[in-house]
């Protein structure tokens, strides 16, 4: 396979003050990876050094020739005050490929179009983006990420805030993009059962400034998880799939120490994994 980015020896920060430093990693054409971590970790620093919005410290980060870039941000990014439609949103990705100041040309509207078309919501071209629920959101922005015609998508945490039902939707169409049209993917998640059984490669971010990258088979396990998020997480395997859960002792001991111990049945917990 070949190399789309090869990154070799980075620094990433601000103001010159390094988050993460000696990053090397290679991703190849057709990867999936996962990227997690606490929150303030530099999960997000990462993904705009490798953009372009912020500039590495020290280091260097090679990109293929014919390598083009789609970026799905966070869906609050997106100030719901502006009266566009999802067509609107949508059509902002092409603005790399005809400039901001270039008419839009019909063109780009049948791309646009035909992408609303590929996530699935062809029907909602002409509502306000503002009015649409968090999935449709979600699918909008996918579809304005995919505008650029990339080969690599980087999404960064495509399913916040969302039910079970919608992150099942959500992750549905990224593999699908990911398995039809052989697009490289870079996830920033929260939710680890959605890295555990999606992603094949997996980048941890450590609060402590500690960078690894690997075989996600290799790398999540209950060890690293506790080193990461500092209490006491189990990885099962079930019919063939991953599930990542809360320890139940630590479920018991904030219980206990709230006065509220249920040790036979222990609350299910609100953070979901």
């Amino acid at each position: 396979m070949a190399t789309q980015i090869d990154i070799k020896d980075l620094s990433i920060g601000y103001h010159k003050k390094p988050l993460l430093s000696g990053i090397s990693l290679a991703i190849q054409d057709g990867d999936f990876w996962g990227i997690v971590g606490p929150n303030g970790a530099g999960k997000t620093t990462f993904v705009k050094t490798i953009l372009g919005s912020v500039p590495p410290i020290h280091g260097v980060i090679e990109k293929s020739k014919d390598l083009i870039v789609g970026y799905v941000p966070q869906r609050g990014t997106l100030d719901d005050i502006f009266p566009l439609t999802a067509l609107d949103v949508v059509l902002m990705g092409r603005y790399s490929k005809i400039g901001l100041f270039h008419r839009v040309k019909p063109k780009d509207r049948k791309i646009a179009s035909d992408l609303l078309e590929k996530v699935g919501i062809p029907h909602l071209s002409q509502k306000p983006f503002r009015q649409l629920s968090g999935g449709q959101k979600q699918r909008v922005l996918i579809a304005r990420g995919l505008a650029t015609e990339p080969n690599i998508l980087i999404l960064d945490e495509p399913t916040d805030a969302m039910d079970i039902e919608g992150e099942n939707n959500i992750m549905k169409l990224i593999m699908s993009l990911h398995e039809e049209s052989n697009i490289t993917i870079l996830m920033i998640t929260h939710i680890l059962n959605l890295i555990a059984n999606y992603a094949k490669s997996l980048i941890i971010i450590h609060g402590e400034g500690i960078f690894e990258a690997g075989e996600t088979d290799q790398l999540l396990t209950d060890e690293n998880l506790k080193k990461i998020y500092k209490i006491d997480l189990d990885v099962h395997n079930l019919h063939g799939q991953k599930y990542v859960v809360v320890h139940s002792h630590e479920i018991q001991h904030s219980h206990a120490h709230h006065g509220h111990a249920h040790p036979h049945h222990p609350e299910k917990p609100k953070k979901r994994y």
